[in-house]
């Protein structure tokens, strides 16, 4: 599953893992879902950035490293806009407001899909929550 905040927006939103140069990128939707990825998020939580994922801007995706397990992971557009309203670290409810009145979704499909990818990025501590 995407993240398809826009309705205007021609591909999905996807958490990359790439796990070689020689490989392809794969979304972690088309993987098995690591335990956590589906957990529901509270609208006080605090979301904030792994201390321990570098991040760099390529051909228009942001691309993250994880220090700590080695892997890369990309973000498209609506994914990397998501990165940088959540420094620093904000509530899971401000980002959905901050989002609703940006995107063209109702606030209920930003809430679920923003969860989903969110859910996805903290099972591999790109993001934490407290």
């Amino acid at each position: 599953m995407g993240l398809m905040v826009s309705t205007r927006h021609p591909r999905g939103n996807r958490l990359h893992t790439v796990r070689s140069e020689d490989e392809a990128s794969m979304a972690t939707e088309d993987d098995t879902q690591p335990p956590g990825a589906d957990a529901a998020i509270a609208d006080a939580t605090v979301i904030s950035r792994s201390p321990s994922v570098l991040t760099a801007e390529v051909e228009g995706e942001l691309v993250m490293m994880s220090i700590e397990q080695g892997r890369y992971f990309g973000l498209d557009d609506i994914g990397s806009d998501i990165w940088r309203r959540i420094e620093p670290p904000c509530s899971f409810c401000a980002l959905i407001d901050r989002l609703a009145a940006d995107y063209d979704a109702d606030r209920a499909t930003i809430a679920a899909d923003v969860q989903a990818l969110l859910g996805r990025m903290a099972a591999h501590d790109v993001v934490r929550f407290t």
